[in-house]
């Protein structure tokens, strides 16, 4: 189960502004008067995409709601004769496959939505998301440098 705790720590907001905090001296490394912004709009970018990022909530509470979505169709089969469902003695294959493609239609409706709504807040603040781009990108590149 510990695998299932979040991670506070690793979520991109805390990557960008810990990225910041480490290597912000740095000659090479982005500043944000370059990208002109400041740190109130880049913290307030920051905090909706991570919003967003959290909003389908944790690993667990995911599994357990896609869980019980596969498992209502099964439910509803019992409570009929073998003979007025669909499949006849498969029925209950016919309902774990309804379940399963529920529970991954309601998980890709809540990607689609999560990317969405990140895009639509990169639109919104675009030097903040252009500036935590190359902020990304340069701690990719300075952990690459580290590695080899």
């Amino acid at each position: 189960m510990k695998e299932l705790q979040p991670d506070l720590l690793n979520d991109y907001e805390h990557l960008i502004t810990r990225g910041i905090e480490r290597h912000g001296e740095v000659p090479d490394f982005p500043k944000m008067e370059d990208a002109g912004i400041e740190r109130k709009e880049l913290d307030d970018f920051l905090f909706e995409v991570q919003s967003a990022l959290d909003s389908q909530g944790s690993q667990k509470a995911q599994l357990t709601k896609y869980g019980i979505v596969a498992i209502v169709p099964v439910l509803i089969f019992s409570a009929f004769p073998e003979a007025m469902l669909p499949g006849g003695k498969y029925s209950l294959y016919v309902a774990i496959a309804i379940g399963l493609l529920l529970a991954f239609l309601w998980k890709g409706l809540s990607m689609l939505l999560v990317k969405h709504r990140i895009a639509r807040i990169r639109a919104n603040h675009d030097a903040a998301a252009l500036y935590a781009d190359r902020v990304e990108e340069y701690l990719k590149q300075h952990i690459q440098q580290f590695n080899q």
